[in-house]
């Protein structure tokens, strides 16, 4: 197990010095001696070696479930999700690898939770695997043969917010690619209202001569978060702090702005990132997509949602290791959070519950899902 063990001042010692007074969400252009707290693990599921209770293929997603507190986890290897207690002791799988009513399959990515309902995301069936508040299978919604909504957050019992790329025809040999951030209501193909996109039109000749494009701009390029009371949304870029705020309603709330100097990724980072998504594609079936390029710099942005604290937490993605800069729901600076493993592949995921964590592609070999405190 990965302990934590960074001292409060050698946190401090990664950020600028500066005023202690907060700043508003349109006056974050620096980073202020805000206090910096550790996230500590609390316990972990994971092992090496052993039966499947204990094991994973791919870990893709976890939460802890609304209703009962216990720990859901999608593994992408076998396709199913996995309960467990609090503590990390199994209790026991949900569905199983496969095509029919209420299976899942190598293409399920990600689940989210409203109403009660625990939705995986499956690309093959072209919708959602719907399982109830007892974790019974109840529906599968197959809307979207194309353009299917990705990092979806639920608002309210019947309304969720997604990130939606759209890849369409623009005529005479062109494509358009087009990323929005929009609100469907459950159970409808169309969406309600969009809260913000663009586009980008090409050749079929620009995306084969730079394939990475597609995945580090489209389907990689954004991430979003939120809850009842904000919908919380970020471009993934190397030079860029700007998380955009709104209501669920669809009115604006703020922006915030960080102005932070761009970090270039080491050799060593591109080496990694690079054979992990070529290695990826290959295990999804897109090993005739060519050769992939990483970004020169790394994202100003890795994550952004709503912590468990109620405010919001921004993964920085500067830093040599996972670091949140966290701001009250109007949008002002309060502090920072570190957590101490390095690595670039480390991902949260975070309610009222608590914090999960996990590498996609760890040192060790093997995937382990941390419970921090």
């Amino acid at each position: 197990m990965k302990m934590v063990v960074t001292s409060l001042l050698a946190v401090l010692l990664m950020v600028s010095c500066g005023t202690a007074e907060e700043e508003t969400a349109e006056e974050a252009t620096s980073v202020p001696s805000l206090p910096v707290d550790t996230l500590e693990i609390a316990g972990y599921i994971g092992e090496e070696l052993g039966d499947s209770t204990n094991t994973f293929g791919i870990l893709s997603d976890a939460e802890y479930h609304e209703g009962t507190g216990n720990i859901l986890i999608l593994d992408n290897g076998i396709g199913c999700i996995k309960e467990y207690t609090p503590s990390g002791d199994y209790i026991r799988q949900i569905s199983r690898n496969g095509s029919g009513p209420g299976e899942l399959s190598f293409a399920t990515m990600e689940f989210f939770q409203m109403g009660g309902r625990t939705i995986a995301v499956n690309r093959m069936k072209q919708g959602f695997v719907v399982f109830n508040d007892s974790l019974d299978y109840e529906e599968e919604l197959s809307l979207w043969p194309q353009n299917q909504p990705m990092q979806n957050v639920a608002l309210t019992d019947s309304i969720f917010a997604s990130y939606q790329p759209d890849f369409a025809e623009a005529g005479e040999g062109r494509f358009a690619m087009n990323r929005r951030i929009v609100l469907f209501s459950y159970g409808e193909e169309e969406y309600n209202l969009t809260l913000w996109e663009d586009s980008t039109e090409l050749s079929m000749s620009d995306l084969i001569s730079n394939p990475s494009f597609f995945i580090t701009d489209f389907i990689l390029g954004a991430t979003l978060g939120g809850n009842e009371e904000l919908v919380l949304f970020s471009l993934k870029e190397g030079d860029d702090y700007t998380i955009h705020a709104w209501y669920p309603d669809g009115s604006e709330a703020f922006i915030i702005t960080m102005d932070l100097e761009p970090v270039p990724k080491t050799p060593e980072e591109i080496a990694e990132e690079k054979a992990y998504i070529e290695g990826f594609l290959g295990q999804m079936g897109g090993g005739d997509m060519g050769e992939f390029t990483p970004e020169p710099n790394r994202d100003m942005v890795m994550s952004v949602d709503i912590g468990p604290d109620g405010n919001i937490w921004v993964q920085r993605g500067t830093m040599e290791q996972p670091f949140f800069d966290i701001f009250d729901m109007e949008g002002t600076l309060i502090g920072h959070k570190v957590f101490s493993e390095p690595g670039w592949t480390w991902r949260f995921t975070m309610g009222s519950n608590g914090v999960l964590a996990w590498e996609d592609d760890p040192e060790l070999g093997f995937q382990q899902l941390f419970m921090v405190q």
